[in-house]
């Protein structure tokens, strides 16, 4: 049913602005209308291809230092004379000081406690330790998992409670292309005197 002058009767529940651009709008507007409500879209895709593309170079540049750290380990290892050494798939060195071969060993989660140095190995600067800090022990305490992932490879998969070894660690597996805080910069491998006193599971 329509009112006099032949114009339809309002819809109920339908606002009178809608219905109005409805009959007036041009099909130029409606795809303008339809470019800005898919702009959000469109920037959110373009920044997943820049992060992308930023994340290929970086992995291009870890793979590129991979060769690099493991010359300067075993320049390290040749220089102290060092022969008995095992080196895993992923590139971590271990020389065991005290090797008990079997026991209680970590999982990821785990409380542990350790005795540690820590040094840069191409030039010797001891940047962290654990005997400095003021504990009777001269230990630390943490979670497995929650350290670099050169030292929660060897706590995990290589070391047992009671042992003690030396981890020459290559940058992807310590601080990488970040490095951390003025001391350790990108892409530096490090030295890790690591003794295993306890485990919490």
């Amino acid at each position: 049913m329509q009112p006099a002058g032949g114009r339809p009767a309002p819809v109920a529940g339908r606002p009178l602005l809608f219905r109005k651009t409805m009959r007036t709008a041009s099909p130029n507007l409606f795809a303008r209308l339809a470019l800005w409500a898919l702009l959000p879209l469109l920037l959110a895709l373009g920044a997943c291809d820049n992060k992308t593309d930023f994340q290929k170079d970086i992995e291009k540049k870890i793979e590129a230092q991979k060769p690099i750290d493991d010359a300067t380990i075993q320049d390290y290892l040749k220089k102290n004379n060092i022969t008995d050494f095992t080196r895993t798939n992923s590139g971590l060195y271990i020389v065991w000081r005290k090797k008990i071969g079997s026991g209680v060993r970590p999982v990821r989660g785990n409380n542990v406690t350790t005795r540690y140095v820590g040094r840069i190995i191409s030039s010797g600067l001891r940047f962290d330790s654990s005997i400095d800090n003021g504990s009777t022990c001269g230990c630390a305490s943490f979670a497995v998992g929650g350290v670099i992932e050169g030292w929660n490879e060897a706590l995990t998969e290589h070391m047992y409670k009671g042992e003690d070894v030396l981890l020459l660690i290559p940058s992807h597996l310590a601080y990488s292309y970040t490095g951390s805080g003025s001391t350790i910069g990108p892409f530096t491998p490090l030295l890790f005197e690591l003794e295993l006193l306890d485990v919490k599971q």
